[in-house]
């Protein structure tokens, strides 16, 4: 997992001079910039490779690198996505300096070779939140976030303009059914192809996927004309679109001060005590 380049994804929070206060609503708000390491894992690796990943969390933590969410999929391929937030391009270049220093660097070249072992590739993305086109009706789960869907779609060259107006289609179809799962959109400004999105919806339980009863069906929250012109629009100007269903691997996580404050059961879980063997018997006893 490099961080001394822009080169591999998950929510880091650079937080030097903020206060908790200031620390505690950023976290509430999606952040400006999103940095991406996505890891593709060997079969079978998986075990080792959160063993490695730990030892980054250790290695960052103890150098005050800013935090970040690890996100391991529950489907599609073998991945997982490191996550971390920035307000600027600054800060993101604060935390680059940062594991390029000693003693840390050192620490990571090692923790590097070992964790290539265990890759079949890696991709570093860069990308922008786009408030206009997401849909986010509740504030943020934060410390309770346990799971997370991220759509990657990719719009033909020039339709920028038809896939703001599918967002906003789709964003008024689901406040008529009274839908409260929140939809983050991220523009890729760098890693992967022209016009690619990544809709990000973070969930305390997969219990928000499930309809509720008696809500208004998407085909009649978009009315027959709606449905027709989405329709035609993905069609038109849609190159492909995948969606992914992650769980927050807490191991592999360097999760903010305020996660841990707000749920140290999860977050922060303590060892379970090893139980004690029984005392040997004396000689000649049953």
């Amino acid at each position: 997992m490099k961080r001394t380049a822009v080169h591999v994804v998950a929510a880091g929070l650079l937080l030097s001079g903020a206060s908790l206060i200031q620390a505690q609503a950023q976290l509430q708000q999606p952040p400006h910039l999103m940095r991406i390491f996505r890891e593709d894992i060997k079969s079978g690796k998986g075990a080792a490779h959160e063993k490695v990943e730990s030892a980054y969390v250790r290695a960052f933590s103890k150098s005050g690198y800013p935090s970040y969410l690890a996100l391991e999929n529950m489907t599609g391929t073998s991945q997982v996505w490191f996550i971390e937030r920035y307000d600027t391009y600054e800060a993101m270049e604060k935390a680059i300096h940062m594991a390029e220093a000693e003693p840390l660097k050192t620490t990571l070249d090692g923790l590097d070779a070992q964790d290539g072992e265990l890759r079949t590739g890696e991709r570093g993305i860069i990308a922008t939140y786009q408030p206009d086109l997401s849909y986010v009706p509740g504030p943020a789960l934060g410390a309770k976030v346990r799971f997370f869907t991220i759509n990657t779609v990719r719009v033909r060259p020039g339709h920028a303009a038809d896939f703001t107006e599918t967002r906003k289609i789709l964003n008024a179809a689901w406040a008529k059914t009274g839908n409260q799962q929140r939809r983050t959109v991220y523009s890729v400004s760098s890693g992967m192809p022209a016009g690619t999105y990544l809709i990000v919806a973070a969930m305390d339980s997969l219990k928000a996927m499930d309809p509720k009863p008696g809500a208004m069906s998407m085909t009649d929250a978009f009315g027959p004309d709606n449905l027709a012109r989405m329709n035609k629009l993905t069609a038109d100007i849609q190159i492909s679109a995948e969606s992914t269903l992650f769980s927050v691997n807490v191991k592999m996580s360097n999760a903010p001060k305020e996660y841990i404050t707000a749920d140290p059961d999860f977050w922060a879980p303590k060892p379970k005590p090893v139980a004690a063997k029984p005392a040997a018997k004396p000689a000649g006893q049953q």
